[in-house]
């Protein structure tokens, strides 16, 4: 089989220090993933897959990423993640209290899908979430160490909630063969709150007005909503 090689594309190295809000973070360790289909092994009717081009295939379907460990004064397993073909960087930050209630092997994710309901134990006790992310992941390379053991190979299952409410909070469970069950809290950062947290950016979010200083975004906005008032107006001007 031949495989696709991958590279990472956050501005980070094994051993750099982050000097932002989050005190003193370097980076410890980074995880090259590759998407894994479920259903690769049968067509659509329940029958043998097709034959197929496996490395054309990857190409055109599969999606990478990779994660980074940051540790620091009172953090380890707290993660920076890289999508490489959505262009979204997401922060995991560790909630070791949190579990999920409806399972009956809480360390086994396999029967959860997309849309399903679950309800959360622990610290989040009783509250309700929807399932939003269903993902398969391979690990394809190991750079650096990592806090808890891992090797080229696994495979990992996220599962993302997002809790009700006004308030909701994404989180992310991961599953891994050998490994407990582990939760975290997932937030999808901006390059501003990529500065703010790390001192810098680590890689350029895909937001639209990321790149805008504050006062320029809020002049923009400000003219928008003039602009949106002003049309109002004529209509009504219009209606009388």
């Amino acid at each position: 089989m031949s495989e696709i090689e991958t590279k990472t594309e956050a501005e980070l190295a094994i051993g750099d220090v982050l000097t932002g809000a989050e005190s003193e973070l370097r980076a410890q360790g980074c995880l090259l993933f590759k998407e894994v289909e479920e259903d690769d092994e049968e067509d659509e009717e329940g029958g043998p897959a097709q034959d197929f081009d496996e490395e054309e295939y990857e190409d055109a379907f599969l999606a990478h990423w990779e994660k980074w460990e940051l540790v620091g004064p009172g953090r380890y397993d707290y993660w920076v993640e890289v999508h490489h073909d959505s262009g979204e960087i997401s922060l995991y930050e560790p909630l070791p209290s949190v579990g999920l209630a409806n399972q009956i092997d809480p360390t086994d994710l396999v029967g959860l899908q997309e849309d399903q309901s679950v309800t959360l134990t622990g610290s989040m006790g009783g509250r309700r979430a929807v399932v939003t992310e269903r993902r398969l992941g391979c690990i394809k390379e190991v750079m650096g160490q990592t806090t808890y053991p891992t090797s080229p190979g696994e495979v990992v299952i996220d599962i993302t909630i997002k809790t009700e409410g006004r308030d909701g909070a994404s989180i992310t469970f991961e599953s891994c063969l050998g490994h407990p069950l582990r939760a975290y809290r997932k937030q999808v950062l901006s390059n501003r709150q990529q500065k703010r947290r790390f001192g810098r950016i680590i890689y350029p979010s895909s937001g639209v007005f990321d790149s805008l200083p504050g006062s320029i975004l809020q002049a923009v906005l400000y003219i928008v909503g003039v602009g949106v008032i002003f049309k109002i107006f004529l209509y009504l001007l219009y209606l009388m």
